[in-house]
């Protein structure tokens, strides 16, 4: 299917909230990881714009176009918990809970060919009469620009989901660049999306570990000892001498 065959998206009105700033607060119900934050992004989309696929981002030249890439361009830490906290203690099942909150930058890429694609546009003053003309680039533009809309739009879905926090980070410079022997235009678009991973774990099994571990050093450091301490004995050893240049010839 050529490039310019597909439909443009188009913003459709708000179904998830009739007042998104006056209404109660969402609470999160679950935990959405990276991998999870990306699967919904991919089902949410494509039930809207299917000809538009979501792809993972790689180095080689992609099955369709215009797509959708995505990648993870960096994880860290978050700044207010750098290691991970206790999260909760269950007496009654002696279980530990802990937790640390990470902060992921997320790129979205819009992906056209360059040398392919086109639009309705009118020409003459009139404004009346239309053509099909090349613009790859504002083919990049038009995408971008719906899916910034649609990543707003449902940011509520996703914090609903599971997700700490979600904000739009910033908009990387327009370029155009050679992908496999295809000319391709780049919109690049980064949101943060602060993921909670939690790890809960009984004491029993903490101290067990521990045990194990200090028995393996003790073990280790005895083994150490015996072999710098122990003296050879050479006792009842034969030694042979031999001479290697025994079949040489005597020199006259």
């Amino acid at each position: 299917m050529p490039q310019g065959s597909f439909p443009f998206p188009s913003i459709e009105d708000n179904s998830l909230s009739i007042d998104r700033v006056f209404g109660p607060p969402l609470q999160a119900q679950g935990n959405l990881t990276y991998l999870e934050f990306i699967d919904v992004v991919k089902a949410l989309w494509n039930e809207l714009h299917p000809d538009i696929e979501i792809v993972a981002t790689s180095n080689g030249k992609y099955s369709k176009y215009p797509c959708i890439t995505y990648g993870l361009d960096l994880k860290k830490a978050h700044a207010s918990e750098p290691k991970p906290r206790t999260r909760q203690v269950l007496n009654d099942i002696n279980q530990h809970v802990y937790g640390q909150r990470f902060q992921n930058i997320v790129a979205f890429t819009v992906i056209t060919r360059a040398d392919a694609g086109s639009i309705e546009a009118t020409i003459g003053t009139d404004h009346h009469t239309t053509e099909l003309r090349y613009v790859g680039a504002e083919i990049a533009d038009r995408i971008m620009e719906v899916f910034e809309d649609f990543m707003l739009e449902y940011t509520p879905v996703f914090k609903r989901l599971g997700a700490s926090e979600f904000v739009y980070a910033r908009r990387y410079s327009d370029s155009e660049v050679n992908r496999d022997q295809t000319d391709v235009n780049k919109r690049v678009v980064t949101y943060m999306l602060t993921t909670e991973k939690l790890l809960a774990t009984t004491h029993e099994k903490i101290e067990s570990i521990v045990v194990d571990i200090r028995n393996y050093f003790a073990y280790e450091k005895e083994i150490l000892q015996q072999a710098q301490t122990a003296t050879p004995n050479f006792e009842g050893t034969e030694v042979n001498l031999i001479d290697l240049f025994q079949t040489a010839t005597p020199n006259q």
